[in-house]
């Protein structure tokens, strides 16, 4: 009976873990990060990355685009773009598909962070801000190149010493 009550807790669990990074990741972005129309800086990260630590890519995309969406509905600052969401979908599934089951190894966050900069941040994001802003790609790049230059070490730093308490992120799911 025990086993059956652990058995249909554990997604009850997963969910309401999910849950709360989902609120977690707006407060960060929304509240206690900065944001304007080229750039933007927030510890938001942190719970996607969390997430896709504990639970995998498919969890970790839910979160961000549900963080996304559901902040930009609720504290817009500016009309809602479903490109932004997308890429947050794609920034959690990069999240998950490197650090569910890393085993400690700091290559696998250096290399999950670069990509999310490369691919999301200095790529995608920069190509939709371009659009609607109506500046052109290569205008935008430099200071937005800067900005993720400047912050990835401590973006790198922050999610290897989220990795270090891992395994307390992991009891407390049990």
């Amino acid at each position: 009976m025990e086993q059956a009550k652990q058995t249909l807790s554990n997604p009850l669990k997963k969910t309401m873990v999910m849950a709360l990074m989902v609120a977690l990741s707006i407060v960060l972005e929304r509240f206690l990060g900065y944001n304007d129309r080229v750039l933007s800086v927030s510890f938001s990260y942190l719970p996607i990355a969390l997430t896709g630590m504990l639970f995998g890519p498919v969890p970790a995309a839910a979160v961000s685009g549900l963080a996304d969406a559901l902040g930009a509905l609720l504290f817009p600052s500016g009309p809602f773009d479903i490109r932004f969401t997308l890429i947050a979908l794609i920034k959690g599934a990069l999240y998950g598909a490197f650090l569910y089951h890393a085993q400690g190894s700091r290559y696998r966050i250096i290399l999950a962070q670069a990509l999310v900069t490369l691919i999301a941040h200095l790529t995608l994001n920069t190509l939709v801000i371009s659009s609607i802003i109506g500046k052109g790609f290569f205008a935008l790049l430099p200071l937005r190149l800067v900005k993720n230059l400047l912050f990835l070490p401590i973006e790198v730093l922050t999610l290897i010493r989220l990795y270090d308490y891992r395994a307390a992120f992991e009891r407390m799911m049990k």
